[in-house]
């Protein structure tokens, strides 16, 4: 989720990140639905617990698993949504890289030039997250993983094709799909929420 998260809200012809604090929650929003669903997070009283010690073997979501497990109390998720963002975003681009999914070129006092090795990739994203947003399918009947996709990049504000147009009146919609999503649903919206009104969890 986080990778994908991270792939739609590339720009392939401008080669760039939509790069900003927005992304930064989105991705760690994402990556607090896959630990939650695979078992290795679970909701207690409305904080994030890990559970029975797992590990996934994927870097970025052991790396926040392990940050969370070694954090004295448990926090709240959303609190969790906007701690350790930028470098959580750091670590899913390093995974790309690696993988060869991406190329990426830093330069000087300039925003990092992303190449997409599949230029189709960050289009075929959002068309999903579009057509999952906009469409009839009875949400209950959507996977959650594709339910988070769509409304944490609607959200997060993270492509053109999610703008307030399509936002508003798909806003009931919308708002059924970031419950479908799981715990970290709710609380990707309250900590976008929380920025708004100029507070900041760090």
């Amino acid at each position: 989720m986080p990778a994908r998260l991270f792939l739609l809200a590339c720009d392939v012809g401008k080669e760039q990140l939509k790069w900003g604090d927005e992304l930064g929650y989105a991705i760690r929003a994402g990556t607090l639905a896959e630990l939650e669903a695979r078992g290795c997070l679970k909701d207690d009283k409305g904080k994030a617990r890990p559970a029975g010690g797992h590990r996934t073997g994927d870097p970025v979501l052991d790396g926040a698993l392990h940050s969370i497990a070694e954090y004295p109390r448990a926090r709240r998720w959303h609190t969790l949504v906007q701690w350790k963002r930028r470098q959580t975003c750091l670590a899913v681009e390093e995974q790309l890289t690696e993988a060869g999914i991406i190329s990426v070129e830093s330069r000087t006092l300039r925003r990092k030039h992303i190449t997409v090795r599949d230029r189709s990739l960050p289009g075929q994203l959002r068309a999903e997250a579009v057509a999952t947003l906009t469409g009839t399918e009875p949400v209950a009947q959507i996977d959650p993983a594709r339910a988070a996709l769509a409304s944490f990049a609607a959200l997060a504000r993270l492509c053109p094709e999610l703008g307030w147009r399509v936002r508003h009146r798909n806003r009931h919609r919308l708002k059924e799909l970031t419950a479908r999503a799981g715990v970290a649903g709710p609380a990707l919206k309250k900590a976008l929420d929380v920025r708004g009104a100029g507070g900041d969890g760090g």
